[in-house]
C-alpha cells in the first residue's frame, strides 16, 4: 500500500502524516516498533530497496515514511520504475512526504506543473494522495472557525479576520495562538480586540527590504518579495499594514527631535528606518501613503487580484 501526502501547508501535511502514523499503529503496529523514516534528500534506490522488501519486527507490516523525495530527482526516477515492475512483492506500507516550500512553488493550476515531477505525477494518480497547500483568505477563516468549534473555543468572526491578518497562513502559529487565547479567556468569547492586542505580526525583514528596494528603484527585487509575501500566504491587509507603518515611522525619523526613545521605538528600528529616509522625501513618503490607503479601500471593497494591485504600485513608485 503506498500513501502520499504532498503540499506548502505544512500544518495540515504534518496533520496527516500523524493521522496515518497513528492509524498505523492502532491496527497493525501497537508496540511502535515498526515505523521506519528515512531521508528522501540523501535516500539511495538501494536502502529503499532494503527496507520496503524486509519482513518487520514482531509484525505482519512495517510503515516506511520517506520525507522530500521530491528534490531528489535521480532516486525518485528510480522508485518509480522500481514500484511499478514489483508491485506484487511490495507488501509493507510506504508513505512518501514532502513538505513543499512556498516560496519556490506556486500552488494554482497554472504553475502546478513545476510539482510535475516523475514522482509526483506517479503518486498523484495512486489511491492515497493527498495535496495540502497554503489556502485562500476565505478558506483559511473557515479552517480556523471549525478548528475552534471542533476544540470547544469560542471565537467572533472578526477576530478570526483579524487572526488571518496578524498570523498569515502559519496555521502552526494559528493554532499556538488560538490555544493562548482560549486559555486567558476561558468561558469568554474571543473578541477581534483580544487577537489585536494579544497577536504579533507574522512578518520579518522583508518588510525592510521591500522599503529598501523601493528607495533603491529596484523594481526587481520590490516585485519579488511582494510576490514571495503573498505566495506564502500573507494577508494582502496585513502586508498593507506593516508598509503604511514603516513609511509613518520614516516620515517621523524625518522631524530634527525624533529619537528612539521619543518615538518609543526600538533602536534598531529607529536606526534602519533614520537610514531608508535618505531615499524619500516627506512628499514623497506622503504620495506611498497615500497609495497604500487607495489599496486598502480597493482591498475592501472586493479586489480580488491583490498582486496586480502591489505590482502596479510598485511599478509607479520605483
Amino acid at each position: 500500500m503506498i500513501f502520499a501526502v504532498f503540499g506548502t501547508d505544512h500544518y495540515r501535511v504534518a496533520e496527516k502524516l500523524k493521522e496515518l502514523k497513528s492509524g498505523f499503529i492502532q491496527k497493525r503496529d501497537k508496540a511502535g516498533l515498526n515505523i521506519v523514516n528515512l531521508n528522501g534528500e540523501e535516500l539511495t534506490l538501494a536502502q529503499f530497496q532494503q527496507e520496503v522488501l524486509t519482513r518487520p519486527f514482531l509484525g505482519d507490516k512495517k510503515m516506511i515514511v520517506i520525507k522530500n523525495l521530491l528534490i531528489n530527482k535521480k532516486t525518485s526516477q528510480e522508485i518509480v520504475d522500481f514500484i511499478e515492475h514489483n508491485k506484487n512483492r511490495l507488501d509493507n506500507v510506504i508513505c512518501f512526504v514532502d513538505f513543499i516550500d512556498p516560496e519556490k512553488s506556486k500552488t494554482d493550476k497554472k504553475n502546478k506543473l513545476s510539482l510535475n515531477s516523475v514522482l509526483f505525477k506517479y503518486l498523484s494518480q495512486q489511491e492515497y494522495f493527498w495535496e495540502f497547500n497554503l489556502m485562500k483568505i476565505r478558506d483559511l477563516e473557515n479552517w480556523i472557525t471549525r478548528y475552534a468549534s471542533q476544540n470547544s473555543i469560542q471565537i467572533e468572526s472578526a477576530a478570526v479576520s483579524e487572526l488571518t491578518i496578524k498570523a498569515g497562513n502559519d496555521l502552526f502559529q494559528v493554532v499556538a495562538e488560538l490555544t493562548k487565547l482560549s486559555a486567558l479567556k476561558t468561558g469568554e468569547k474571543i473578541s477581534k480586540n483580544d487577537v489585536r492586542t494579544t497577536v504579533s505580526n507574522k512578518f520579518d525583514d522583508n518588510i525592510f527590504d521591500l522599503v529598501d528596494s523601493l528607495g533603491d528603484k529596484n523594481t526587481k527585487m520590490a516585485l519579488k518579495l511582494i510576490a514571495k509575501q503573498l505566495n506564502f500566504g500573507s494577508h494582502p491587509l496585513a502586508i498593507l499594514a506593516m508598509m503604511a507603518r514603516q513609511f509613518k515611522i520614516i516620515l517621523k525619523t524625518k522631524d530634527n527631535w525624533a529619537s528612539a526613545s521619543k518615538l518609543n521605538l526600538h533602536p534598531f528600528v529607529f536606526t534602519k528606518a533614520k537610514k531608508q529616509g535618505q531615499n524619500f522625501t516627506p512628499q514623497k513618503i506622503t504620495g506611498i501613503l497615500s497609495d497604500l490607503l487607495r489599496i486598502e479601500k480597493q482591498l475592501k471593497c472586493g479586489e480580488k487580484n491583490p498582486e496586480l494591485l502591489f505590482n502596479l504600485f510598485i511599478i509607479k513608485n520605483c
